[in-house]
């Protein structure tokens, strides 16, 4: 059974909700009923094959590339997406696990079919629209299937063909482009990370957390980059971007993801307006002197604060680490950035080392403590 059910199960008779008789029937109940396939042992097995077999198709085709004709090739791609989603479609009833693995190859190979199909006809000028396509064909087979792994490739592409699109439109070279860019994608993977909250248990919630943890880390490291825009060189060059360009851009990358935060989480959603602000904010600090490099860094150190206390209130242990992760991150960039090049080498190594073991021990024994806050009696990881 799942271990996230048996948590709530022991939390729910502590409380009095279930007794131990009601507690022990939901847990026969599950055992009995559980897809055969459904161990952590064969999702793993069919996750890795599934990575195996998209590669191997990746290299099949690349090996054969040049050997074939302009329309040899897209009937190749063609009947590759076919194959694996009619493949999917009869493992479907008796092992959903592997039907969901083999749809999203053949989703993933209907996006490598789309550049590779491009590219054989010479349609490589328009490359965002590729991706517009493929997000497209993801987005049908979510509401054909309802299943996670098209929710993240959903939330994966359409975001990615809007840098896209900004960066033919305007180019990224132009002043003020990346911190449109780079806003827009920070408060996007914190309202996928805002996804899953209390007595949210849907599967796609909690892949669509994990992905805005991945992301979040990128696009928050990415932020301060955004000040060296208003260097002399780009106002030398000229590359300044029309003010209706601009405009609408700063109104996709704030609009849009606060739209994909309260349509996921409603009034819950309210600390990505303060993540937002945040954002403009950093983006606006230059980092290359001291002074402000200093209140960069304890922007950040709040924001780690801030997004633990978001966890802790939701209940939600992914946003807590990520939050302790993010206060690491932090520090250590704050000495490498201000604090190494004052000492000596082997000085800075040493201090480097306790702060790694005095730092990691205090930070993870804290990490624990709030996690055991959430889930007391659960094992904490």
């Amino acid at each position: 059974m799942d271990r996230g059910l048996t948590r709530r199960l022991e939390r729910w008779r502590e409380a009095g909700v279930v007794d131990a008789v009601t507690a022990d029937r939901i847990r026969a109940w599950e055992a009995e009923h559980a897809p055969a396939e459904g161990s952590r042992l064969g999702r793993l097995a069919f996750g890795f094959g599934g990575l195996l077999l998209a590669a191997g198709i990746l290299l099949f085709v690349a090996a054969n590339w040049q050997q074939l004709s302009p329309w040899g090739r897209f009937g190749l791609l063609a009947t590759t997406v076919a194959a694996l989603h009619v493949a999917a479609g009869f493992a479907g009833t008796r092992m959903p696990s592997l039907a969901t693995v083999l749809h999203a190859v053949g989703t993933a190979a209907f996006g490598g079919g789309i550049f590779l199909a491009g590219q054989a006809f010479h349609l490589a000028e328009q490359w965002p629209a590729g991706l517009l396509l493929w997000a497209t064909g993801a987005a049908f087979a979510l509401w054909w299937l309802r299943d996670w792994p098209h929710v993240l490739y959903v939330a994966t592409l359409l975001p990615a063909w809007l840098i896209a699109e900004w960066d033919v439109r305007v180019g990224f070279e132009a002043r003020g482009a990346f911190a449109v860019a780079a806003t827009g994608a920070f408060v996007l993977a914190l309202a996928y990370l805002a996804a899953a909250g209390p007595n949210q248990s849907a599967t796609w919630r909690h892949g669509l957390a994990r992905l805005g943890a991945v992301a979040l880390v990128f696009a928050g490291a990415a932020l301060p980059f955004a000040a060296f825009e208003r260097e002399p060189f780009f106002a030398r060059a000229g590359l300044d971007i029309a003010p209706s360009w601009l405009a609408l851009g700063w109104t996709v990358a704030a609009l849009a993801p606060l739209a994909v935060g309260f349509g996921l989480r409603g009034r819950d959603a309210w600390p990505l307006l303060v993540a937002l602000a945040f954002a403009l904010l950093v983006t606006r600090l230059d980092p290359s002197t001291a002074t402000l490099r200093l209140v960069v860094h304890l922007l950040y150190l709040g924001a780690a604060v801030g997004l633990t206390w978001w966890g802790l209130r939701d209940a939600h242990g992914l946003r807590v680490n990520v939050g302790v992760f993010t206060f690491a991150l932090t520090v250590l960039s704050f000495y490498f950035s201000s604090v190494f090049d004052k000492f000596g080498r082997s000085l800075g190594l040493i201090a480097l080392g306790a702060l790694f073991i005095g730092g990691g021990w205090l930070l993870e024994r804290t990490r624990r403590r709030l996690l055991r806050s959430i889930e007391p009696g659960g094992s904490v990881t």
